[in-house]
């Protein structure tokens, strides 16, 4: 059925459609740098709706994933004088490799690397250091405590190395994937490749990966937390096996000090960086996994179609409605109005994807801009209300609290390179208390 839909200088609303709230620009600039001084209502708000004119209206599009890094950094841990473990893509398409020890950088080389379970051994000529031992028997158990010992986000926190805890959540992977280990030690971008130990300073895994949290919000409607991934240790003691690399063992005793964990792991653990990453290589802006397609219960649930052309009747059902400027919602009804899950699209390619009620953007949702920016986490009233992401084009994020569409209470703003902006409490799209 065809329905006339109005417009307004706040963005597109119909009858029963509630407002999109417009909260980006193409210029993929951070939010502090396109506040103005206009005072009563969001100031971000009042410029967007000017931009929004200039551009043909507030509109979505689907995430653009980011382009690949010229030069990136990661971890490795040595597992016998001079070789190093390190995932593969962390090293792929290199055309030079740097360990960067406590006493001075040294050139690697790859002496094998295998993209099918993301493992490469490194010889490092010179390098002094403990190496790990490997523990056995291989078993891991589930909800055992585990440590984490990289470098993530280089340049930005300790030159040192960080070292974090959790458990093991879960035996395999995504999908049920087999040699992979999930865990809740957190992880970020450069902690790929380093080692995962156990309560006695044992390697039993490599860390791998994260949840793409802003990939998976889009895919579920639901933001994860703790999920990551390590290479579970069969299947790194199988491959240094295939390597001939004499490793040590090591059998599982008694707990030690976290602080002595970190100590063993501080002393065989080093740096990677990749220099000249080609163009065609897969380089690794954040550890994160391919995620699975979004699901098909919108057009396939369980609910029955919409019966007829008047959807003032349809009521727990599917049902499509097609606006007579092209705009389209199909997804869930309840009392003649959009209440459940659903997609609408604009002509322009605006779209929202989520949890409705009563017509209205109201629960978890995906909601992104022609320019490449979008946000996902918690709506209410037709607003961002509660915990999300909100991500531009070029790779800056702001993740923390929202209210009425504005960045209120605790949050962080991210550079593209994952190093810190701004942080604390926000009102009304500013810091009021942080840095």
């Amino acid at each position: 059925m065809e329905y006339r839909a109005n417009y307004s200088s706040d963005g597109f609303h119909g009858h029963g459609t509630p407002r999109l709230m417009a909260v980006s620009y193409a210029s993929a600039l951070p939010f502090n740098q396109v506040s103005t001084g206009t005072s009563g209502g969001s100031r971000l708000t009042m410029m967007t709706k000017n931009y929004i004119w200039l551009v043909a209206g507030v509109a979505l599009a689907c995430f653009a994933p980011g382009v690949a890094a010229q030069g990136s950094s990661g971890t490795a841990f040595a597992v016998a004088p001079g070789l190093l473990v390190t995932n593969e893509h962390v090293v792929a398409g290199c055309r030079s490799i740097e360990i960067i020890a406590a006493d001075g950088r040294r050139t690697g080389s790859v002496v094998d690397a295998d993209a099918q379970i993301d493992l490469a051994l490194l010889r490092v000529s010179g390098l002094k250091g403990a190496t790990a031992r490997l523990r056995k028997p291989r078993d891991v158990r589930l909800g055992e405590s585990v440590m984490i010992f990289g470098f993530p986000l280089a340049g930005s926190l300790t030159s040192g190395g960080n070292f974090t805890s959790g458990l093991v959540s879960g035996l395999r992977g995504l999908r049920d994937a087999a040699g992979e280990l999930q865990i809740t030690a957190p992880v970020q971008r450069g902690n790929s490749g380093g080692p995962l130990l156990d309560a006695s300073g044992l390697v039993v895994g490599v860390v791998q990966a994260k949840l793409d949290a802003l990939r998976s919000a889009i895919a579920t409607g639901d933001i994860p937390q703790n999920v990551n991934f390590a290479i579970s240790l069969d299947v790194l003691a199988d491959f240094l096996a295939k390597n001939n690399v004499a490793f040590r063992d090591g059998v599982l005793g008694s707990p030690l000090d976290t602080a002595r964990v970190a100590e063993l792991a501080q002393s065989f653990t080093h740096r990677v960086e990749c220099r000249g990453r080609s163009q065609q290589a897969k380089a690794p802006p954040s550890t994160t996994r391919p995620q699975p397609a979004p699901p098909s219960s919108i057009t396939q649930g369980q609910l029955p179609p919409c019966p007829g052309s008047f959807f003032g009747t349809w009521n727990s059902c599917i049902g499509e409605m097609r606006f007579i400027d092209g705009t389209t919602y199909v997804g869930e009804y309840k009392d003649g109005m959009r209440t459940g899950q659903g997609t609408y699209t604009l002509p322009n390619g605006t779209k929202y994807v989520g949890e409705f009620k009563d017509n209205v953007f109201n629960g978890q949702g995906t909601y992104t801009f022609p320019s490449g920016d979008n946000y996902v986490g918690e709506f209410k009233d037709g607003k961002y209300n509660g915990q999300g992401i909100f991500t531009w084009l070029n790779g800056q994020k702001h993740v923390g609290e929202f209210k009425d569409g504005d960045r209120h209470g605790q949050g962080t703003l991210y550079r593209a390179d994952g190093t810190i902006l701004q942080s604390g409490i926000w009102e009304s799209d500013v810091v009021v208390r942080g840095r």
